[in-house]
């Protein structure tokens, strides 16, 4: 009798052990599919709203986390402490990160310019007088600076006949803060994002020059690249989804507004007024983006050397 129980001890030891490891298996395994990724409260980051709300990245085998942060500087410090990932941003500031040590690659473009859809634009003061890029010669507009912001104004300015010597560029790095000023004919000029122009034009400011003659990538999708190494299907089903979210969202833009008012920090006022926009297919940046924005950064003196374009992007898309 001793022995008999002395065996079933040592079996009911071995089957918890066999349990034990199985659970720490499949615990291990469903953490290996989370993403936790960093986004800010802004339009173009309604795909990922989609597909999370809509379980299209579950449908995938993924637990996409998305926390939004008030500022790039709080998401990019999460980013760097380990705490995210992956994160919604735009092209330049992910060159200066991934130059940083961080290791990412861009999976997808968020927002690519489109001639039917304004994304960014410089809008003037309801006092300033200026109805034309023309106008705005010598006067100040209000940027944040060595950003996607001073790129942009550049590249609108650009666009119109000007070189970037044609304003005086005025540091007010806080978007809010730069469109009360402008409201109050504090600053004659500034470059803003959508939906903001709407709201400013609603008050009596003027959009003079926006970014739909463009044609780049303005804002992008990255995850870790430690991440993508180590599960050779997580970026392909993570974009998967969300070109999923991206299918939807085209097919009926004006139906995920109620989504975009709830999770991003939109302006009531305008509700009615801002049409949502089309995104595009979540393909990579192409060479030629990821060049003009290393060449911008250079000229800048924000970076003295260049990045081969497989070192930012991933380049094996599915």
């Amino acid at each position: 009798m001793p022995n008999i129980l002395s065996r079933l001890r040592t079996m009911c030891w071995a089957w918890t052990t066999v349990i034990l490891i199985l659970a720490a298996s499949f615990g291990h395994a469903a953490a290996a599919d989370t993403l936790r990724i960093g986004t800010l409260p802004v339009v173009d980051t309604l795909p990922l709203l989609v597909g999370q709300t809509e379980n299209l990245f579950s449908e995938q085998g993924l637990q996409v986390e998305l926390t939004p942060f008030q500022s790039a500087l709080e998401r990019d410090a999460a980013l760097q402490s380990g705490k995210l990932d992956g994160y919604f941003g735009d092209l330049l500031n992910t060159v200066l990160l991934i130059r940083s040590g961080q290791k990412l690659k861009i999976v997808a473009t968020a927002f690519h310019t489109h001639p039917r859809h304004r994304m960014f634009g410089i809008v003037t003061a309801p006092g300033s007088g200026a109805s034309s890029p023309a106008d705005l010669k010598g006067r100040q507009v209000a940027i944040s600076r060595a950003t996607i912001i001073e790129y942009l104004l550049e590249r609108i300015l650009a666009a119109e006949g000007y070189g970037p010597d044609h304003v005086a560029k005025l540091e007010i790095k806080k978007i809010p803060v730069r469109l009360q000023m402008l409201l109050a004919d504090q600053v004659p000029a500034a470059l803003l994002p959508e939906p903001l122009l709407t709201l400013a034009e609603s008050k009596g400011a003027r959009v003079v020059a926006d970014d739909r003659r463009l044609d780049t990538s303005e804002t992008i999708l990255a995850l870790d690249a430690g991440r993508i190494t180590g599960d050779a299907t997580l970026a392909a089903r993570f974009l998967a989804a969300y070109r999923q979210a991206v299918d939807r969202i085209n097919r009926d833009p004006e139906a995920y507004k109620t989504l975009l008012v709830e999770r991003t920090r939109f302006p009531m006022p305008v509700k009615e007024r801002f049409r949502v926009p089309v995104f595009p297919d979540p393909q990579p940046p192409s060479p030629e983006d990821v060049a003009a924005v290393q060449d911008w950064l250079q000229q800048n003196g924000l970076i003295d050397t260049r990045l081969a374009y497989d070192a930012i992007v991933r380049v094996d898309q599915p």
